[in-house]
């Protein structure tokens, strides 16, 4: 009873890491990618340093979005995260489907929120 219990309880704590967070990178690569929008909106920097900043969450979103892709645990997910990331791709790996379309991201991203400069020019400003 006593080697039973050890055992089991042994692969209980050698198993848990492993399912911890399955969907961790996804949730990683959210917070990139609304870090990535942050900086290109952000009015208080200036060219240069919003060039920086930009540059280097874009290399790291890069990686992510490669490893969410290659990630069985996201891919075969039920979740209702997983599956929203995959129905929204577009969004979701921003970096990745820009360059399909040859686009700067933030352009990307706001063709695809339907964001134009008309829309954003007849917008008024309130409290709603």
């Amino acid at each position: 009873m006593k080697i039973t219990l050890i055992i089991a309880t042994i692969a209980s704590l050698l198993s848990a890491p492993s399912f911890a967070n399955s969907l961790f990178s996804l949730e990683n690569l959210e917070r990139e990618r609304a870090a990535l929008l942050s900086a290109q909106l952000d009015s208080s920097l200036d060219l240069n340093q919003r060039q920086k900043k930009v540059q280097n969450i874009y290399r790291r979103l890069v990686d992510i979005e490669r490893m969410v892709l290659r990630d069985d645990r996201v891919t075969s997910s039920s979740s209702s995260l997983a599956q929203n990331a995959f129905n929204k791709y577009e969004l979701t790996f921003l970096v990745h489907s820009s360059a399909e379309k040859s686009l700067p991201p933030l352009s990307h991203w706001m063709s695809e929120v339907h964001l134009t400069t008309d829309s954003i020019l007849s917008a008024k400003t309130g409290h709603r």
